[in-house]
């Protein structure tokens, strides 16, 4: 890969935007609407790409103050989801989990039970999920209704 300074990643990225006879307004307008042409798509996700790097070579130009404010932003970020899941009342926890529990079933149940070609559908080596291709949503019925299962027991714990 080439390393390219700052200045030619914005000349870059200007030229291709040019290239697509549109303002970088109406390229992120459409964008956003999902309104562009596979030629414009791509350009546009280059264009992404190109500010996602100059925004991390900047990230290493920043002030140490900055750095220092975003990083008090992530650790309150952290602390608000701490809260809130501390403090959501267990009652709305248990309510969702009874709500969701049966959908969860049922897609669960939609899963073949056994490989087509296979009766057993334990991975064959470390590498492959399950007996073959076909088996792999079985294997995963098996591992999600296991989960099922210690969710149930968790549920009626709890009463």
């Amino acid at each position: 890969m080439t390393e390219k300074a700052p200045a030619e990643l914005r000349e870059q990225r200007a030229r291709l935007i040019a290239s697509t006879g549109l303002t970088e307004t109406v390229l992120r307008e459409r964008a956003e609407a999902f309104q562009l042409y596979p030629e414009h798509h791509d350009i546009w996700a280059t264009v992404e790409g190109i500010d996602m790097h100059l925004a991390e070579l900047a990230g290493d130009e920043q002030s140490t103050e900055l750095k220092e404010a975003r990083a008090l932003a992530a650790r309150w970020e952290e602390k608000y989801f701490e809260m809130v899941e501390k403090y959501t009342p267990f009652a709305v926890q248990a309510s969702a989990l009874r709500e969701w529990l049966p959908v969860l079933r049922r897609a669960v149940e939609s899963l073949p039970s056994k490989c087509r070609y296979h009766d057993d559908t334990t991975p064959h080596g470390t590498w492959r999920e399950a007996c073959c291709d076909t088996g792999i949503p079985a294997r995963r019925r098996a591992i999600a209704e296991k989960a099922l299962i210690a969710l149930s027991e968790t549920e009626e714990q709890n009463r």
